[in-house]
């Protein structure tokens, strides 16, 4: 067999295999869910900003001034994630996740919403 014959035998083994595969990588996978507690052994803190600077705290509302303060007050103890609305615009997003940064020592995560199925 010469070379050129092993490589596209090669070649075409590699593309049947990347075909065959594609299924199993486009298929839904189901998604865990995610612990209430930080990798730190912490608490976390689950915070939704929805538009007009609404913020809601385990599903709960809370003003942005109670909000400040639990959050200075928890320090480095809690993990806050951040979930904002859809509808906010991109700067104000940052702008939202910046404050929240500069309230206390622990990390501030930014959660993505799920994109909307067609």
């Amino acid at each position: 067999m010469s070379l050129a014959l092993q490589c596209l035998v090669g070649l075409t083994l590699l593309v049947c295999g990347a075909v065959a595969a594609l299924p199993e990588l486009a298929r839904d996978r189901i998604p865990r869910s995610r612990s209430l507690h930080s990798s730190h052994g912490g608490t976390a803190l689950w915070l939704v900003e929805a538009p007009a600077q609404r913020w809601y705290l385990a599903g709960q509302p809370i003003a942005t001034g109670r909000l400040a303060a639990l959050l200075r007050h928890q320090g480095g103890k809690a993990a806050v994630h951040y979930l904002p609305s859809a509808a906010l615009p991109i700067g104000e997003i940052s702008s939202s996740l910046r404050w929240l940064r500069s309230l206390g020592s622990g990390p501030v995560l930014l959660e993505l919403p799920p994109p909307a199925e067609p």
